[in-house]
């Protein structure tokens, strides 16, 4: 009883300093903040940087050091970052994610804005949930942000290798323009022959089929 009554008539004087005082707005001034955010679209393989800026309360925290952590988690196991950035860490080691920063210094300006450039490489198209924290190095964690990052798939680079038909007819070009007529059969033949190979490895049967018949004319109006 007699706590409860000590936390009621705390919150009476709280509630009275609050009516009084004409310095609320400062209390907006004395929170550390942190956000996440990505400088490029995510891509499988493609550097990137993610900055992350924050601030910390001026002008007494200033000189303080205060320290930068981000850990990447997997979107499967949950969607919400833990409150503690060893939380944090710990879920990104169990869960098959990764320690992006594990301790990095935040250096504010006079204002005691800060930012931290994050750079990474994705290695696996999908999604993931990062997690940045602001902490004193001790055990207290000061602020937290999250950013769900969407990996796109690596762009498919373009072949430089004609199709089979096409190959076919540059090789028999090639082998009319460098060699005899006797000599060029055994050539066109070879070239025939590749050309054939890779069109029996394509799928389904019916682009196989297709790319047989292409091969076929080919050689036939070079005869």
């Amino acid at each position: 009883m007699k706590l409860t009554t000590s936390i009621c008539g705390a919150a009476v004087v709280t509630g009275a300093l609050a009516f009084t005082a004409p310095a609320a707005p400062a209390l907006a001034q004395s929170a550390f903040t942190l956000n996440l955010a990505p400088q490029s679209p995510a891509v499988v393989g493609k550097p990137m940087i993610i900055n992350a800026r924050g601030t910390i309360p001026p002008p007494g925290d200033i000189p303080i050091p205060y320290w930068f952590s981000l850990s990447a988690i997997p979107t499967s196991v949950t969607s919400t970052c833990p409150p503690d950035r060893w939380e944090g860490v710990q879920f990104a080691l169990g869960a098959g994610g990764s320690v992006v920063v594990l301790s990095q210094r935040e250096v504010p300006d006079a204002g005691g804005s800060f930012s931290v450039p994050v750079a990474v490489t994705p290695s696996g198209a999908g999604s993931v949930l990062l997690c940045g924290y602001t902490d004193d190095a001790l055990t207290n964690t000061l602020a937290r942000a999250s950013l769900v990052l969407d990996i796109a798939p690596a762009a498919r680079a373009p072949s430089g290798r004609p199709s089979p038909p096409v190959e076919a007819g540059q090789g028999i070009r090639s082998c009319l323009a460098l060699l005899a007529p006797s000599e060029a059969r055994g050539c066109i033949r070879h070239a025939v022959k590749r050309a054939n190979a890779r069109c029996r490895r394509l799928r389904p049967r019916r682009t196989r089929t297709r790319c047989l018949r292409a091969v076929r004319r080919v050689a036939r109006s070079h005869s």
